[in-house]
């Protein structure tokens, strides 16, 4: 749990960042912890390592399903990528740009691809919601029956 942790924060913005791979700078990470990195965090790149035993902000991380990686102490920068993210899905922009947004100025290129393909995180509650069978889910829930 990162609860009550100086590194919850963290785990929230990962979390929500709706992003396969973020890369931060370390005064990002203190704007969103709201506190300094100790020292050691600018120092050691042992400190960015995956082990959540006894360190509060991996287990942050981790706990979103992110991996911290290529930490760049002298840019004071850290990447976190997504557990199972596929490699490509990171410099893609999403949703795939349409023919008639190419023709106006938006990028095409390297989008296509995927544009048949689900983005990885629609996903991600597979397994963990159950829809009732012949409920409108679209309809206000105000006008929906007690029996549903």
């Amino acid at each position: 749990m990162t609860e009550g942790t100086k590194y919850h924060p963290l785990f929230e913005f990962l979390l929500f960042s709706g992003q396969g791979e973020k890369t931060m700078t370390f005064a990002e990470i203190e704007s969103v912890i709201g506190a300094r990195l100790p020292p050691s965090a600018r120092r050691r790149e042992e400190w960015w390592s995956n082990n959540a035993s006894g360190h509060s902000q991996a287990r942050a991380w981790l706990r979103a399903n992110y991996r911290a990686g290529s930490v760049n102490l002298a840019k004071e920068t850290i990447t976190f990528r997504l557990e199972g993210w596929p490699d490509g899905y990171s410099s893609v922009k999403w949703p795939p740009v349409a023919k008639d947004d190419a023709a106006a100025g938006f990028e095409e290129t390297g989008q296509k691809e995927y544009a048949s393909k689900s983005h990885p995180l629609f996903g991600i509650w597979a397994g963990k919601v159950t829809l009732l069978p012949d409920v409108d889910y679209t309809k206000p829930a105000f006008e929906m029956d007690d029996a549903t």
